[in-house]
């Protein structure tokens, strides 16, 4: 049950962070952005990361897979830590707080898998 409420942390925190940043954008540039997401399939993909994982990650839980499980936490980790890094350039120092956060979150997320192994 611990991984899941990290899991949740990390989906809270990389979605607030993001939502926060893109409001503090005017209105002209917010538009700009939608068009370059819609004109590029990286950026897409990147979007995607969270949902799929999430879904991934609840069809793991339900059957009892933990490969499954295991692959979509890390889909919304890789997704949170390329959020922070997209914000570097606007909020350096918002940007290496999530960062930070992110890495420490994983850490203590894969702790188990890393337990379980060995």
């Amino acid at each position: 049950m611990g991984s899941i409420s990290v899991l949740g942390a990390i989906i809270i925190l990389t979605g607030w962070f993001a939502l926060i940043e893109y409001d503090q954008f005017p209105e002209s540039k917010r538009t700009e952005i939608l068009k370059r997401i819609r004109g590029s399939p990286v950026a897409i993909i990147v979007i995607a990361l969270m949902p799929v994982g999430i879904l991934i990650n609840m069809l793991g839980n339900f059957i009892g897979s933990l490969w499954m499980v295991v692959v979509g936490a890390t889909m919304i980790f890789i997704q949170s830590i390329i959020v922070s890094l997209l914000f570097w350039r606007r909020k350096r120092w918002k940007s290496i707080v999530l960062l930070i956060t992110m890495i420490l979150l994983g850490i203590i997320l894969y702790m188990p898998f890393f337990f379980h192994l060995s």
